[in-house]
């Protein structure tokens, strides 16, 4: 990944993803700021983990939905989601192991490098 992408991606997503004052799940361990995003740690992630079902440029394969311009937040939602073991529909049983097996840091930095694919 080019360096005027990854630093695009930094500055749009790093104050997206700091915690937000008075949101559930609001603790002291949550008002501190966020790591910054690490695009290039996120880009080897997505690759090892997620291309082989939603796609080299994350715009879905079969039945795997596409990801590419998705909200971050959203990203990072339902990958919390699975992380946590509810059921999302009929991918989960793939999709929830991988989750598990996520950081907080690698959850944000996915959502962050996946939400700045071009849709």
């Amino acid at each position: 990944m080019n360096t005027l992408l990854r630093a695009v991606v930094v500055a749009a997503f790093g104050l997206a993803l700091a915690p937000q004052p008075g949101l559930s799940g609001d603790s002291a361990a949550t008002k501190t700021a966020a790591a910054p995003v690490d695009v290039e740690a996120a880009e080897k992630l997505y690759k090892r983990q997620c291309r082989a079902c939603h796609g080299p440029t994350a715009k879905g394969l079969a039945s795997y939905p596409k990801l590419a311009a998705q909200p971050a937040d959203y990203i990072e939602g339902r990958l919390r989601q699975y992380r946590a073991g509810e059921t999302l529909g009929p991918n989960t049983p793939l999709m929830a192991p991988r989750a598990r097996k996520l950081s907080d840091q690698d959850i944000a930095n996915l959502a962050a490098f996946i939400s700045s694919l071009p849709g």
